[in-house]
């Protein structure tokens, strides 16, 4: 590997854009040196809006490119495993947009061909290389709170679009859950960890993904620590606050809008509930994406496998956490609709 890194991206839709801009303002770190996509066309407009040299039609010859030194997979959600598991076949290193995937199953297989084959593995969860959600982390295991309590975390927005769009499509596996509910997931993981149960409930669209979604985590007293909770939403309905609050015994943090560029964290400590916060700020280049990106550079440039912002444990975790909270909320998809079908239109990430 150069100075620097050789990356590619797989598929061209907003989500890739948004990304490629920010890798743009890493001129010292970052190069992209090629763009796959089912259509040349779609590739090739992508690489002359971002000043891509190398546009191809397939995603195998993205990931035989031998100046990419790792892929962001940012494909429809049920893509996410075949992908990516193309590009470790290859000998390429993974940044896969979340969910990682959709099954707890296909999430460990990633994960075991990752470390077997000694390459970066990384979901592209960008919130948790936030600085201001690294600090609540480091403020939660030093103890500043006194014991978390319970953790609270919401992201949700009225989508109007059409109901062929992915977010609806169950054979894109669309729903709130998977595309708006893995963001509470992993902020209530990066505090708590992995709950020892859940009980969930929702509704459904009229195409059958899920909509609307809530859950109450729980988690059992151990030898670490006491019991505590969590409560989660998603939504496609309803324009949701996207707040996280860590309640502890001794202290609270509040962030608004952690999911869309927080740029304040306001840390109460002590008892009373008037007590003044501090005020933690940060800024944000671009699209917010650059944390993530230097994250993943910093690892590959470490021989690392996996980040410590996003290890492969909490990955897993919260996998196994979406498909509770999805078997809760019910199937409301028919069995017609399941699944990818030969003639689903191969839509890339919006």
């Amino acid at each position: 590997m150069t100075d620097l890194v050789g990356w590619g991206i797989l598929a061209t839709g907003h989500i890739a854009s948004v990304f490629a801009r920010d890798l743009a303002l890493l001129p010292n770190e970052a190069r992209v040196v090629a763009v796959g996509s089912r259509s040349l066309e779609k590739a090739m407009a992508f690489a002359a809006d971002h000043g891509i040299p190398r546009a191809y039609d397939s995603y195998a010859e993205l990931a035989g490119d031998p100046d990419v030194d790792v892929v962001y997979v940012a494909s429809p959600h049920h893509d996410h495993f075949a992908s990516a598991k193309l590009c470790l076949d290859a000998g390429k290193s993974v940044l896969v947009e979340k969910p990682l995937t959709t099954d707890p199953t296909d999430t460990a297989e990633l994960i075991n061909l990752a470390s077997d084959r000694g390459l970066f593995l990384m979901e592209a969860l960008w919130t948790r290389t936030n600085p201001l959600l690294r600090k609540a982390a480091e403020l939660a295991v030093s103890g500043d709170l006194g014991d978390i309590r319970h953790v609270a975390a919401d992201f949700g927005f009225a989508f109007r679009g059409p109901s062929t769009h992915r977010l609806l499509d169950p054979a894109l596996a669309g729903g709130a859950i998977l595309d708006a509910g893995v963001y509470p997931l992993h902020a209530v993981n990066l505090f708590l960890g992995e709950p020892a149960d859940l009980l969930g409930f929702g509704s459904h669209s009229t195409t059958g993904v899920d909509s609307h979604a809530a859950a109450v985590l729980n988690y059992p007293a151990t030898d670490d620590r006491p019991a505590a909770t969590a409560t989660v939403i998603c939504s496609l309905k309803a324009d949701l606050p996207t707040g996280l609050q860590v309640y502890g015994s001794t202290g609270r943090i509040m962030i608004n809008d952690f999911f869309i560029r927080p740029k304040e964290m306001l840390v109460y400590r002590g008892h009373h509930r008037d007590v003044a916060p501090e005020v933690m700020v940060t800024q944000w280049p671009g699209g917010g994406y650059t944390f993530q990106a230097q994250e993943v550079m910093r690892s590959l440039r470490a021989g690392e496998v996996e980040s410590p912002l996003v290890p492969w444990r909490d990955s897993l975790a919260v996998s196994r956490t979406l498909a509770l909270w999805q078997a809760a909320v019910g199937d409301a998809v028919p069995p017609q609709a399941r699944g990818p079908r030969e003639d689903t239109p191969q839509q890339e990430e919006s």
